[in-house]
């Protein structure tokens, strides 16, 4: 079975619902993030796929879990049948 693609748009949409919530502008999240402003308006676009590390500057900016932010990235695709391994 293929690797279903990322929703990127999606992701944008949540990353930008939850800055307007916080009443931050990209600037203000882009600081708060250590992200650079230009970056930041291209993963709100859906443009760019983020690295994990940019991704958790944004959540804790944002002051959520960074699961909470990539929740929609996945949204669309079909639940997995395989049962994850427990963590030890």
């Amino acid at each position: 079975m293929p690797t279903p693609v990322p929703d990127l748009r999606a992701l944008g949409i949540e990353i930008a619902r939850l800055r307007h919530e916080e009443n931050l502008s990209i600037d203000r999240l882009a600081e708060a993030a250590e992200v650079h402003r230009k970056t930041l308006i291209q993963i709100e676009a859906g443009r760019v796929a983020a690295r994990i590390s940019t991704l958790h500057a944004i959540a804790h900016a944002l002051g959520v879990p960074l699961s909470e932010l990539v929740t929609p990235l996945c949204a669309r695709h079909q639940k997995s049948v395989r049962t994850p391994a427990p963590i030890i």
